[in-house]
């Protein structure tokens, strides 16, 4: 089956606005780019009663994804929907972070960007500048990024509830951009443009690299010889995130709390043996770890200086390198 875009009835700019349940307007949605964060926030947007008008995506396939998520769009390439995605009132670019600013180009020589819509794009990453060239045609410029993982496609109309966006936008935006994330049950929180970046980092430390930290401690107990280290993290992982949310450093646990340098050398020891990329990130971690506790005054400096001196080199036989940089 080839999708198409829906015949046209009307000019879209004449068709009258949809109202939400409450007898409230709500502002009509585009979409560049159907993947999994675009289409879950167009969808949430959808449910809370803005209609999505018009999507593009670049494939064959994703075009009868899109037609199936949102059937009263106008569905296809660029310079179909072009007048579609022009009319609407909010534009979401959903596409990779590096395609942002050629994908608005593309679509201000389209004639799809027009003044006074909401030009907004989705990444963690980026701030403002890379939506440019809609600015240049009067459009108002949002970053609207929500704290989330979305590992498949989320067609639940609550999948945002309580959830954080990260918002940076023009000013005259902000209201507007508020009102997109209150309506899908959202938390706006507002974020300088110069600092999307660390805001990001932070997310992929907490985020991302929780992941790596969950596998590297699944493969690790596997190899001890647990059957299914799933099940037996679980209820630890669980209990010591929420810990960590709601006391910080004062929930810390384990062998770096109690000043015990001997566990420390002997899970390095372990480590080595197994798998020396998770042990270097063990010795990352406890040296990191070394210092927030001694900063927040849970760790004496002479324990904390005892731990660092005793794990950097450390090897698998238990002595120290002096030649070696960890």
């Amino acid at each position: 089956m080839t999708s198409r875009p829906r015949p046209a009835h009307s000019s879209p700019a004449l068709e009258r606005p949809e109202r939400a349940p409450d007898g409230g307007r709500r502002e009509t949605v585009g979409l560049v780019g159907a993947g999994r964060a675009g289409s879950a926030v167009a969808l949430a947007l959808a449910a809370a009663g803005h209609p999505v008008v018009a999507v593009t995506t670049r494939s064959p396939l994703g075009r009868e994804r899109a037609a199936a998520m949102f059937p009263d769009a106008r569905i296809g390439a660029v310079p179909q929907v072009a007048p579609w995605l022009r009319a609407a009132e909010v534009l979401l670019v959903a596409v990779p972070d590096d395609a942002i600013a050629p994908v608005t180009a593309e679509l201000v020589a389209a004639d799809a960007v027009r003044a006074e819509q909401i030009l907004a794009h989705l990444s963690g990453r980026h701030g403002l500048g890379v939506l440019a060239a809609g600015a240049s045609v009067g459009a108002v410029r949002v970053a609207l990024h929500p704290i989330m993982t979305l590992p498949d496609a989320v067609r639940n109309p609550d999948a945002f509830a309580g959830v954080s966006f990260g918002i940076t936008a023009d000013p005259g935006a902000e209201a507007r951009a508020r009102g997109l994330v209150a309506d899908v049950g959202g938390v706006p929180l507002l974020i300088e443009d110069g600092r999307r970046d660390l805001y990001h980092a932070a997310l992929v430390l907490g985020g991302n690299f929780l992941t790596s930290l969950t596998v590297a401690a699944r493969e690790t107990l596997a190899a001890a010889g647990v059957a299914d280290p799933g099940v037996a993290l679980a209820p630890l992982l669980r209990a010591s995130l929420d810990n960590a949310l709601t006391g910080g450093w004062p929930a810390a646990t384990g062998p770096v709390r109690r000043g015990d340098l001997g566990t420390v050398r002997a899970h390095l020891r372990a480590l080595d043996a197994v798998d020396p990329a998770v042990a270097d990130v063990y010795r990352a971690l406890m040296a990191y770890t070394t210092g927030g506790l001694e900063r927040a005054g849970l760790l004496d400096a002479p324990v904390a200086d005892r731990l660092r001196a005793g794990a950097v080199g450390h090897t698998a036989d238990g002595n120290v390198d002096a030649q070696s940089p960890r």
